[in-house]
């Protein structure tokens, strides 16, 4: 099923729906979002940290702080 044709289907869907449902979808979509975004997050962290690595800022500390020792 293409993309297009998703989009219609939930257009048909939606269509019969009361607003409260509509909200109520809505608050859930944005709750799955949230929930999807802070598992990533955590997932990133974890690796960054298992790995040890770091980050852009400190990299950039190292840097500057190496140019003025030599």
């Amino acid at each position: 099923m293409g993309f297009f044709d998703q989009m219609k289907a939930a257009q048909d869907l939606m269509k019969d729906m009361s607003p409260d449902d509509l909200r109520n979808m809505m608050k859930q979509a944005e709750d799955s979002k949230k929930m999807l975004e802070d598992m990533v997050k955590k997932t990133v962290e974890d690796e960054i940290e298992k790995r040890d690595l770091i980050s852009r800022s400190e990299a950039e500390k190292l840097i500057r702080e190496n140019r003025f020792e030599k």
